[in-house]
């Protein structure tokens, strides 16, 4: 799969193919443990904020919820991250409203 990129309010969103550190320390090791390390997970995908990676699960019901956002749940993973991209802008003003002395 191509990364999916898209910028959202100045920061980037990818969407890749998740090639985890474990999954390359097994195909050093070659053999038959390559391919039980990777079989079934040609679909999970990587999500990055700003080049970071962000965890997130999957609910029974096929929508996705964020580790560090878990109040909201899409089926879509790129509107999820705009969503949490939306959350943390409005939980910074807030801090920087609370250190400032309250709302004016």
């Amino acid at each position: 799969m191509e990364p999916q990129r898209q910028e959202y309010k100045g920061h980037s969103i990818e969407l890749r193919a998740s090639e985890g550190r474990e999954e390359e320390e097994v195909r050093a090791r070659g053999g038959r443990e390559e391919l039980r390390a990777t079989e079934g997970r040609e679909e999970e995908l990587e999500l990055l904020i700003d080049n970071q990676p962000v965890r997130y699960g999957q609910l029974p019901d096929g929508r996705y919820a964020l580790e560090e956002y878990a109040y909201d749940w899409q089926e879509n993973l790129t509107d999820l991250a705009r969503r949490f991209i939306d959350y943390r802008e409005k939980a910074e003003q807030i801090r920087r409203e609370d250190e400032s002395g309250g709302r004016e």
